[in-house]
């Protein structure tokens, strides 16, 4: 699964300008960011690396085509230095505030129920154990497969499956306890 990247000479540095710039960092950073988390447990060092990261894109003027997947690697790649320095093992996810979905619904009270039952549901998703709960993320919000979520994780396809089939059914089980509330 080798990503394709297309480094940009400085005669054609407006293929990678910097609202095109922006717009990647903005995109990404979130779920970049709790990805790194996960991968350094400490909320600055993983700003930090992904701030390396970006620079790193910025002044190669690297133009991305497959911009996931190296994202992905690359900072998995940044947090495999950063604990090569420290000499310590991975550690687990600090929880981290989940941003709202952002809604579209031009009625207001529906607006709000719709964001209540985002709320909700992410608040169910975050009783998820962490590993469930980031492999969950990644699939649904972030929409990676099956095999490159297991690329990222280092861990086989079948044990991604298990994980969301677990994930789904916790909510199931949760929002037929709940249903009224989901309504």
């Amino acid at each position: 699964m080798g990503s394709k990247i297309t480094a940009v000479s400085e005669d054609h540095a407006h293929d990678l300008d910097l609202k095109t710039f922006e717009e990647l960092y903005r995109r990404m950073y979130p779920t970049l960011k709790r990805y790194a988390i996960y991968l350094v447990s400490d909320v600055e060092e993983a700003q930090l690396l992904l701030n390396d990261v970006f620079i790193a894109i910025w002044k190669k003027r690297l133009l991305i085509i497959d911009e996931k997947p190296y994202l992905f690697r690359a900072v998995k790649n940044a947090s495999l230095n950063y604990h090569k320095r420290l000499k310590s093992p991975f550690l687990d996810l600090d929880d981290e505030v989940v941003p709202e979905l952002a809604d579209q619904n031009p009625d207001p009270a529906q607006h709000y129920q719709e964001k209540d039952r985002n709320k909700m549901l992410y608040q169910l998703i975050d009783q998820m154990p962490e590993r469930r709960r980031l492999i969950f993320y990644m699939y649904r919000i972030d929409g990676l497969s099956y095999k490159e979520i297991g690329v990222l994780l280092d861990i086989s396809v079948r044990t991604v499956e298990d994980h969301l089939s677990k994930g789904f059914q916790f909510l199931k089980e949760r929002i037929m306890k709940h249903e009224a509330e989901f309504r």
